[in-house]
Order: C-alpha cells, then sequence, then structure tokens
C-alpha cells in the first residue's frame, strides 16, 4: 500500500518509519530540513513542503496513495489549511492527528471524520487502523488477531445482522453494536454519543453511521469489506 504522511514529529515519523519497515510505500512530509536529513534513511522517500500551499500540495501523487495522514503537531492553523486542501482535492481517504477538542471539531466541519489522538492511541494501531478500511479504531490481539470497530458497509446498511451472518460467511465474532445518535436528521459522530449494546437485536437493521464492534483476524475483516 501507499501512504503520504504529514509531518515528521516523534508521532508521524514513527508512524512513517514502521510503515516503511512493513514494505510499505511511504511519503514523508516536512518543512523542517533537519527532519528530511533525520529520516532519508529509514522512510521510503523523503520531502520538504509546505502542505499549506495547494499548489504544492497539487504536486503529490494523491490519486495514487491508499491514505494521507496529517500528522502535524502544534501547529493548528497549518493543520487544518493542510486537511481543507486535501478535501477540497477530493483526496479518497484523509486522516487527521486531532490536538484539542476544538481543532476536532473544525476538521469534522470541513469533512474530515477519519481521525487519531496520539494522546489515546499508538502509532502501531493507528498502522493496523490504515490497512483496515472504514474502521474507526483497531486494537491488536497478536500478529494476526484483532478487534475492530467497523463501520457498516454500504452494501449492509438496512440489512440486519442475522441475514449478513458475519459470524459464518467471514468468521468474525459480533461482539457488540456501538448505535449512532440521530440529532435533526444527521448521524452524530462524536465517539462519547454512541451507545453500546451488547444484547443487540439481530433481526434489526444497520444504519450507515452505526458501528460494529468485531473480533477476529485482519484478513476476514478485510474480506467484510470487499
Amino acid at each position: 500500500m501507499k501512504f503520504i504522511v504529514i509531518g515528521l514529529g516523534y508521532f508521524g515519523s514513527t508512524l512513517a518509519v514502521n510503515l516503511t519497515k512493513q514494505g510499505h510505500e511511504v511519503i514523508g512530509i516536512d518543512n523542517r530540513w533537519e527532519k528530511i536529513d533525520e529520516y532519508k534513511d529509514t522512510i521510503t522517500h523523503v520531502m520538504s513542503m509546505d502542505t499549506t500551499s495547494e499548489k504544492a500540495v497539487k504536486t503529490l501523487p494523491l490519486d495514487d496513495t491508499d491514505a494521507v495522514i496529517v500528522a502535524i503537531g502544534e501547529e493548528v492553523a497549518s493543520s487544518i489549511l493542510t486537511l481543507a486542501i486535501l478535501k477540497n482535492l477530493n483526496v479518497k481517504r484523509i486522516i487527521g492527528r486531532i490536538i484539542s477538542p476544538i481543532h476536532k471539531t473544525i476538521i469534522n466541519q470541513i469533512g474530515i471524520t477519519e481521525t487519531i489522538h496520539p494522546e489515546e492511541e499508538t502509532a502501531y494501531s493507528v498502522i493496523s487502523m490504515l490497512q483496515l478500511e472504514h474502521t474507526l479504531r483497531v486494537y491488536e490481539l497478536d500478529e494476526s488477531n484483532v478487534i475492530a470497530e467497523l463501520f457498516v458497509p454500504k452494501k449492509y446498511v438496512g440489512h440486519a445482522l442475522d441475514s449478513i451472518n458475519i459470524e459464518n460467511r467471514f468468521d468474525l465474532k459480533v461482539v457488540a453494536i456501538k448505535v449512532a445518535p440521530v440529532k435533526e436528521g444527521l448521524f452524530s459522530t462524536l465517539k462519547k454519543e454512541y451507545s453500546i449494546d451488547f444484547d443487540f437485536d439481530r433481526l434489526k437493521p444497520l444504519r450507515e453511521r452505526d458501528v460494529i464492534v468485531v473480533a477476529g483476524k485482519h484478513v476476514n475483516i478485510k474480506r467484510l469489506f470487499e
């Protein structure tokens, strides 16, 4: 897979270096030349760039990339501008690092729905998330098995768990359903507002923003979205 990591502070560099070690092609970007020199031998490609410039960002191979991760740390304005440019350029998968609650609110408002919070998640758990699309959170149990929070695949929206038959078809254990609230006709994406249902109704249709919590192998979760 191919990734672009913008911001090579501790979190971004750890993410980029370990993705490279796993055999992925990674472009690491920072506006500090000392970071470019530091990681030139451990990240597939590194470059210095001002990602608040749309002209500069357009030179990146965005159409040929599986995800762009904006891991910028303290520079909130740079993070927001970079994310807005990527959204405007219709990048297929954008993941933004959260710096504060207000930062999360702003980037949600510009349409960035996938976010990471380094104080809550390690770079290693984010690597698992990157390899599983449509995933809210991934918790590694070992090299092969995870517990994952998955947004309902589009093809299964409106279907019940009983008809999807996840356990037998994909060899995954359904642990719980995180039920999305409805506010003024729109689904909320705030994690704290989801209600967790362990005693879920297998005949109840799943909604677009509901989250299925499953346990099983990486490969089987990928099959669920194919």
